[in-house]
């Protein structure tokens, strides 16, 4: 007999065991209880046969930011089956359990890393955030003439406020961004083995750090953020010092990120990943708390949602704010599309284009006036 249920305390062996075998990794005895701590922060939901886990997933309780505001987000992780328990529907339910938890719990949208991106559009979510990777090599490192300020290493552990400083600073040039708090800068921002490298201005006020790790005559730097040019080049010219140590840098970076223009010769290894997908889970609440701005006449927008019921209806955007509205009229498209839409993922005129919004265009001129305009990054991971 298959029972779902939610985790505690005493199934969180069970729990690691499963993500082990499933994620083939394993707990080093001396980061057990830590990953028990880590475990209590979880909503964790299996599915049980004959009382032995089968199947788990887990969602985080974070926020993250659309515009100028900040929205609760349930963000999904841990899904993992045994294999002799796959492909019997367990996930599927799984998921629909979560989207339910999530509405009862004010997250009005969800993120998630896909192990398959066309899986997760199933259930809708969308593709939202991609990376640019960059791989260079040693003869790409210049370096720029010597400008203010200075470099500071911070060990592990240590910053936190110094990195976050900086870290909200730049976030807010983005839509969909996480917001982290101390705990998330100890435990999931690169801290094995990774550098914590800040650049202070003449001022010593941060300004921008990197966090990378020297190894195998590779420097690999997972996050570079700084908030002006004189910030860039001095966290670039770090980089560069590292010549004669390497002979390839990996940086990964916002999708829109602009580092193969500065380079004396651009012709580099480019990747473009897809990499977080998200979803609108209780489009009503969503849209009370959207950032729209300029409302200059009333808009609907009927959503069709295959999971989520509560979802399917007509939505009136007008100045008295978010009512519902007569499905005969305005935009039509789905609970994936309505995601892309409104964090700009995508330009709604591709959206209309390839008929991902049925409805009419000046209809589309007119919801596209009052959306953000900002660009998506996520560079965390869950």
């Amino acid at each position: 007999m298959i029972e779902m249920r939610k985790l505690t305390e005493t199934d969180f062996d069970e729990a690691i065991k499963l993500s082990e075998y499933a994620f083939q990794y394993s707990v080093p005895s001396e980061d057990y209880e830590r990953r028990i701590d880590m475990l209590k922060t979880h909503e964790i939901w299996g599915e049980y046969e004959d009382d032995a886990l089968i199947s788990k997933l887990h969602i985080l309780h974070k926020k993250i930011n659309i515009g100028d505001r900040l929205f609760e987000m349930g963000g999904i992780a841990g899904v993992a089956t045994y294999p002799e328990h796959r492909r019997k529907g367990s996930v599927t339910r799984l998921l629909k359990q979560s989207l339910q938890s999530m509405k009862e719990r004010g997250q009005t949208i969800s993120l998630l890393h896909p192990f398959d991106i066309n899986f997760y559009r199933r259930f809708g979510w969308e593709l939202t955030a991609s990376l640019k990777k960059y791989e260079l090599e040693k003869k790409d490192l210049f370096r720029y003439p010597d400008g203010p300020g200075r470099i500071k290493r911070f060990g592990k552990d240590e910053g936190n406020d110094v990195l976050n400083s900086v870290y909200e600073q730049w976030f807010a040039k983005f839509n969909h961004m996480l917001v982290r708090d101390d705990n998330w800068w100890n435990h999931h921002v690169f801290t094995d083995g990774y550098n914590r490298v800040v650049y202070f201005n003449e001022n010593n006020e941060a300004e921008g750090y990197l966090c990378c790790k020297a190894a195998d005559k590779l420097l690999d730097v997972q996050e570079m953020v700084y908030l002006n040019e004189t910030a860039r080049r001095a966290l670039w010219n770090f980089i560069a010092q590292h010549d004669s140590m390497v002979d390839k840098v990996k940086i990964v970076a916002p999708e829109n990120d602009s580092l193969a223009y500065h380079l004396q010769n651009p012709r580099i290894k480019q990747e473009l990943y897809p990499y977080f997908m998200a979803r609108i889970v209780d489009v009503e609440g969503f849209l009370q708390l959207y950032p729209f701005e300029n409302i200059s006449r009333p808009i609907t927008i009927t959503v069709t949602d295959s999971q989520c019921p509560w979802n399917n209806s007509a939505y009136r955007i007008g100045e008295e704010g978010i009512t519902t509205g007569d499905s005969s009229t305005g935009l039509t498209m789905d609970i994936g599309t309505l995601t892309a839409l409104l964090l700009n993922a995508m330009p709604p005129a591709v959206l209309y284009e390839t008929e991902k919004i049925a409805g009419s265009r000046e209809d589309l001129d007119a919801l596209a006036e009052i959306i953000t305009t900002k660009s998506v990054c996520f560079i965390d991971f869950f």
